[in-house]
């Protein structure tokens, strides 16, 4: 009996590690340089991961969605990543990730205000010409390329958290993407100009057909000197949430953590706000009638 216990356990843990073979990721980017006359005829990078099974004989007619993702020289590690494992955990369709490289410019290209009291007001409040690159660039170029559907989503953390608030507001992000993912946006810019700009925005959000996830890391201890901005920046992050919340549009998730600060929120960010926006893929989710 003992020999058959052992024997029988050593086939269990054999068949469990069999099935975590399967669980090993591979972060295989194909770069791509787009001169940009959007950006002044700057040399931009873009990378592009495909899922599993793209080049398959049998998905050679398949059409896939795209996440969107600034600060992509970093953050295509973690997206992808998160990306990979939700597919796995079949909570994400097989989807392409599209990391744009805004490292070098990120005060300049994602805020959309130069702050009077800023000491480099020329190098910031030019997103509109990151938007600009974008929709009249990088998504014909990944469209051309690429097989894709017109499901979208952006996603962003923190000064790309607040570009993908901006980019929910703007004529010409918003009819081009479906899902909005902003994690610890940083939306204490320029004194909360942007959640004025969304409690503005109000009546334009009824009954679009977008999806929005939004969280903010609540945190303990900050320091006496940065106290007031980050008072003025989860005041203007819970503004801006609960005035989406209010209106007609389609279904938005607004989470706040106690135990994460601007920096580890973005691992549950982008792992929540990617399942979040999917949920109802290839459609948009519709606003629950208890949340109106």
């Amino acid at each position: 009996m003992k020999y058959f216990v052992f024997i029988l356990l050593c086939l269990i843990s054999g068949f469990s590690q069999a099935s975590y073979l399967n669980y090993k990721y591979e972060h295989l980017p194909t770069e791509h340089t787009i001169v940009s006359s959007s950006l002044n005829n700057e040399a931009r990078k873009v990378w592009v991961m495909l899922p599993e099974g793209y080049h398959a004989a049998e998905n050679s007619e398949k059409k896939y969605p795209v996440v969107y993702t600034t600060d992509g020289e970093n953050l295509q590690y973690l997206t992808g990543h998160n990306m990979w494992f939700l597919n796995r955990m079949g909570m994400l369709p097989d989807t392409i990730l599209v990391a744009i490289n805004t490292r070098h410019h990120r005060a300049r290209d994602l805020t959309p205000t130069a702050p009077k009291d800023s000491p480099i007001p020329a190098l910031t409040g030019q997103s509109s010409q990151l938007k600009a690159f974008i929709t009249d660039e990088v998504i014909p170029f990944i469209d051309d390329t690429y097989r894709t559907d017109d499901f979208r989503v952006l996603s962003g953390h923190s000064l790309g958290g607040l570009f993908t608030i901006t980019s929910l507001l703007s004529d010409q992000m918003q009819p081009l993407f479906k899902g909005f993912v902003a994690i610890d946006p940083s939306l204490w810019w320029d004194n909360g100009i942007v959640a004025n700009w969304v409690e503005d925005a109000e009546d334009t959000f009824d009954e679009k057909a977008f999806a929005v996830y939004i969280v903010a890391a609540h945190e303990d201890n900050v320091p006496p000197e940065h106290e007031a901005l980050y008072l003025k920046h989860i005041h203007a992050i819970d503004k801006a949430a609960q005035v989406l919340i209010d209106t007609d549009a389609t279904a938005i998730r607004y989470d706040i953590t106690t135990d994460e600060n601007h920096g580890s929120v973005l691992h549950v960010g982008v792992f929540r706000g990617i399942r979040e926006v999917f949920k109802c893929y290839p459609n948009v989710c519709q606003k629950p009638d208890n949340e109106e």
